[in-house]
């Protein structure tokens, strides 16, 4: 899934596995050493291209950073083979509590939350991160009530406000970490269970 950071669009055509490249070098400088560690430079010379090349594709470091942590986020498979929507939830969120857990996700965290509201790269953060975790829990949740496995204490949208309302609050306020424990509690709260569905 391609990254909505905003990119450039002169020069020479994009070749894809230049961004490629540059995506996993940009990761791994994430994972490695954090925000700081993500440079043009440093992303160039890890991926064996030019800074032009870079600049084809992403107009400074950060967007480049929050593009690879967003492509990460994307390849995840947790809960996909679930039989259980109500297992499958689980899992899901508690991809979103390990990629906050995670060095890369610690700094993404750290960008987001300095970054203005309506910078572009709080909005590809918005769009291609919560957005999209949100509608793929929607569709879990609205098959957990059909097969009877939860029993909402509001509606769905509202149940879905409140559980990614508290996980970005907590990302933007870094006052507790988002941890698997605090997704349980959330769920257990706003989704209880009729009978015993197991977690992972």
């Amino acid at each position: 899934m391609s990254s909505q950071v905003p990119t450039a669009t002169r020069g020479r055509p994009r070749d894809p596995r230049h961004r490629a490249a540059i995506l996993a070098a940009a990761r791994a400088l994430l994972e490695k050493g954090g925000l700081t560690a993500v440079t043009i430079e440093a992303i160039a010379a890890r991926a064996g291209v030019s800074r032009p090349t870079i600049y084809r594709y992403w107009p400074n470091a950060p967007a480049v950073a929050m593009a690879a942590f967003l492509e990460a986020s994307s390849e995840s498979t947790a809960g996909r083979n679930a039989r259980s929507p109500l297992v499958a939830l689980r899992a899901q969120l508690h991809a979103v509590a390990d990629a906050f857990a995670a060095p890369a996700g610690r700094s993404v965290a750290a960008m987001v939350a300095a970054a203005q509201s309506e910078t572009e790269l709080a909005k590809a953060f918005r769009n291609e991160f919560i957005a999209r975790n949100r509608d793929a829990a929607r569709l879990l949740v609205e098959r957990c009530i059909a097969e009877g496995l939860v029993a909402p204490r509001a509606g769905v949208d509202l149940a879905l406000d409140l559980v990614f309302g508290a996980l970005f609050y907590r990302l933007l306020m870094g006052h507790a970490p988002i941890t698997r424990s605090f997704v349980d509690q959330l769920l257990d709260a706003i989704l209880p269970e009729r009978g015993h569905a197991r977690r992972t």
